[in-house]
This record gives C-alpha cells, sequence and structure tokens, in this order.
C-alpha cells in the first residue's frame, strides 16, 4: 500500500514539473514579442523623440533586452533548482 501511496506522489510531481515547464515555454513565447514590441517603441522614440528621445529609447532598449535574457534564463535556472531539490 505504500508503495501505491509513493508513486501517487511521484506521479503529482512529475505531473506538476511538466506543467511547470509547459507555462515557462509559453512565457518565453510571449517574452520574444514583449522584447519585439519595447524594441519597436524605443526605435520609434529614437527616430521621433526629439531631444529627449535618445534617453527614452535607452530605456525600452535595456529594458527589452535586460527582460529577454532573465525569461530566457528561466529555464536554466529552473533546471538548476531541480536538480537541487532532493526529496
Amino acid at each position: 500500500m505504500k508503495f501505491l501511496t509513493n508513486y501517487s506522489m511521484l506521479s503529482a510531481i512529475s505531473n506538476l514539473q511538466s506543467t511547470g515547464a509547459s507555462i515557462l515555454t509559453a512565457m518565453q513565447l510571449l517574452g520574444i514579442i514583449s522584447a519585439a514590441i519595447a524594441f519597436g517603441i524605443g526605435a520609434y522614440h529614437l527616430i521621433w523623440g526629439g531631444v529627449r528621445g535618445r534617453q527614452s529609447s535607452i530605456v525600452w532598449f535595456i529594458g527589452g533586452a535586460v527582460g529577454l535574457v532573465v525569461l530566457m534564463g528561466a529555464t536554466a535556472i529552473a533546471q538548476y533548482i531541480d536538480s537541487q531539490v532532493v526529496f
């Protein structure tokens, strides 16, 4: 009976991990789209922003790049945490 309890617990953990991986993959796709939009807004500010356009475009470029790097690195961070956690 204890075997069945342990098996169902491992199955639940496996399902939770696969759900998290699916959510992370979807978020990465949305992150690429969001970064492209941020770069487009930054380019708009750079071209049409006037005197302060360069300053505001730098904020959009850096924000888009940092957000994209963090989101794409989330898979590596999640895999590292998964390898370190022991039940």
